[in-house]
């Protein structure tokens, strides 16, 4: 039989009950944060159920499930048994692994807890740490005070080390400081040194190092005296929020942001970012910038989930309530589990598999920020090469070999960068 991702489908009678509690596996093993080789228990209403999580070393020969940490994707379980649930838990953006921007290769999986709203296990907050760190004046330092900051710092931070991002956020930067001052930590664009025997005790210094500590109680008060801060996603996706928005809001500095075109879903407040989007050019948004430099009840109004404690989206309110688990990884790890479990339950024959806006990202390199031809052809042909790995695997996918192995086809890639 010829795959074919647009018609392909699992047979049906699917669901096999076994005697002994159904076994889920996590096939990716550099997952440290999730605890494995234990009984789970889950609830669906009024139903229980049981299941058994195993780490790939101690697998039992033949499990029902198997669970894929999408930054760690490296090879596959084959043959691809359609009686073997495949699940797939992944925080990344296309920047981690462009092979999921196919939907060939995501329709392999039948379940998924992505940011995608869309997932069978949303995590669109996953980087927040909730509504108390919004709210928090922990980390807040007053506009006064802010001012008297600026003779020894610039009105902006700018923090990154990732230098060839799809968002091409370093070439829309470097034309942002022929208009405002803008002090540049980490690897990209810096012009600054961190006061690193400050700020780190016992962690690797160099440019890169605060990747390392990037919730560090020192490092976060160091960022809060800044008045605004650029968050650039390394990627665009519907619903990819990073820690960089969410850092910036958290310790009230006014984020300068540019990423998920539906940002407007989860901002505190109507004003608590600026976005690009909303000025057209680098010069447009400096002058911007400018204009809340010299007006503090203008700047103000962006800081309003910090100085007046409020809240007034009622849409973030709601996800963060009806989806607790997302902001922490393990427990976003631990509910898809259960919906497996629940799933190696279910009689029904319907099938499910994951479909594109599951992970909702494009599939070229996008950016409205600037055009780096070098940077351009060099991601074109990175999703070239995924694309190849994606019909690599399906082909062998193909093969119906029935001999227990791994696949020959590997997704692997990790630079190590934010």
């Amino acid at each position: 039989m010829e795959f074919n991702a647009d018609t392909f489908s699992w047979p049906k009678g699917r669901w096999k009950r076994y005697d002994a509690l159904p076994s889920i596996v996590w096939y990716t093993t550099n997952i440290w944060w999730i605890q494995r080789n234990r009984r789970i228990t889950c609830t669906s209403g009024v139903s229980t159920f049981e299941c058994e999580v195993f780490k790939l070393q101690t697998a039992p020969e033949n499990p029902n499930a198997y669970l894929f940490y999408g930054s760690d994707v490296h090879y596959f379980p084959l043959p691809r048994n359609s009686s073997v649930l495949w699940g797939l838990l992944h925080d990344e953006s296309p920047a981690n692994r462009l092979e999921f921007v196919y939907e060939e290769g995501l329709r392999l999986f039948n379940f998924s807890s992505t940011f995608s709203r869309f997932s069978d296990v949303p995590m669109p907050l996953m980087k927040s740490k909730g509504l108390d760190a919004l709210t928090s004046r922990k980390y807040f330092v007053n506009t006064p005070d802010k001012n008297a900051a600026l003779s020894d710092i610039a009105p902006v931070i700018y923090m990154q080390s990732d230098c060839y991002s799809m968002s091409e956020r370093d070439a829309y930067v470097a034309q942002l400081m022929g208009y405002i001052s803008i002090d540049s930590y980490g690897e990209c664009l810096r012009n600054k040194d961190l006061p690193l025997s400050d700020i780190y005790v016992n962690v690797r210094r160099g440019p890169q190092m605060y990747l390392q500590y990037l919730y560090g109680t020192d490092l976060l008060n160091f960022i809060s005296r800044y008045k605004f801060m650029i968050a650039i996603e390394n990627a665009v996706c519907n619903d990819y929020v990073s820690e960089k928005l969410w850092r910036a809001l958290e310790v009230g500095v006014v984020p300068i942001y540019y990423g998920s075109p539906l940002i407007r879903d989860w901002l505190p407040n109507n004003k608590s970012a600026i976005l690009l989007e909303d000025f057209p050019t680098p010069e447009l948004l400096s002058q911007h910038l400018h204009y809340l430099l010299n007006n503090d009840t203008a700047y103000e109004e962006y800081l309003e989930h910090k100085t007046l404690g409020r809240i007034s989206n009622q849409k973030l309110l709601d996800d963060l309530k009806a989806r607790s688990y997302q902001i922490d990884l393990a427990e976003t790890a631990f509910k898809l589990e259960c919906l497996i479990c629940e799933k190696l339950y279910n009689n029904d024959d319907a099938v499910n598999m994951v479909t594109k806006n599951h992970y909702d990202c494009p599939m070229e390199p996008f950016s409205d920020l600037a055009y780096v031809p070098s940077h351009i052809d060099l991601w074109r042909r990175l999703y070239d090469d995924a694309k190849n790995k994606v019909d690599s695997l399906v082909k062998e996918i193909d093969e119906q070999i029935d001999e227990r192995r791994v696949s020959n086809t590997s997704w692997w890639i990790n630079d190590g960068k934010e």
